[in-house]
């Protein structure tokens, strides 16, 4: 079984597939494949601004394809997630990255030590400015290794596709 996550740029991007509702249900009827539900990400996606009736029912859609995707599996967030969370955070700086811990930079943070924490396997983002820059990347290895934790593979929204428009 693979245990994934999907960072919260997945979900937009599946909400802009032509296919959506195909791809959305064979990720959902996938039995070896579970995407699980972690509240920063569904929180993200909730602080979308309703200031126009689009941003209104982008919300929504998002908010149902995320519900619909991660169904009853839910990775409860914990002071230790933050905490592993805030260390990627220091060694990034550390190395040079350039993002504050207020930017979305803390919330990629937390995916990824929630991921690791739990031991997922995938983690899926298009992210390549903070989730998956060089710097990041290196926090993360360098600290996992730290903390012998297991670190995630990590994969794009184009990998989804292949596996499950190719069932389409």
């Amino acid at each position: 079984m693979l245990r994934v996550i999907f960072d919260t740029n997945i979900y937009g991007n599946l909400a802009e597939e032509p296919d959506r509702e195909k791809v959305e249900r064979r990720i959902k009827e996938e039995k070896d494949f579970v995407v699980y539900n972690f509240s920063p990400i569904r929180k993200e996606i909730r602080n979308i601004p309703k200031t126009t009736k689009a941003s209104r029912k982008a919300r929504i859609l998002l908010l149902s394809i995320y519900d619909n995707i991660t169904g009853g599996h839910f990775l409860k967030n914990s002071i230790e997630i933050t905490n592993l969370a805030k260390k990627y955070f220091d060694h990034y700086r550390n190395l040079g990255g350039t993002y504050g811990w207020d930017t979305n930079i803390r919330v990629d943070f937390m995916i990824v030590a929630c991921a690791s924490f739990n031991g997922l396997d995938v983690v899926y983002s298009d992210d390549q400015r903070t989730m998956l820059g060089k710097t990041a990347l290196k926090a993360y290895h360098h600290i996992n290794i730290k903390e012998n934790l297991r670190i995630p593979y990590f994969l794009k929204y184009e990998d989804i596709l292949k596996k499950f428009r190719g069932q389409l």
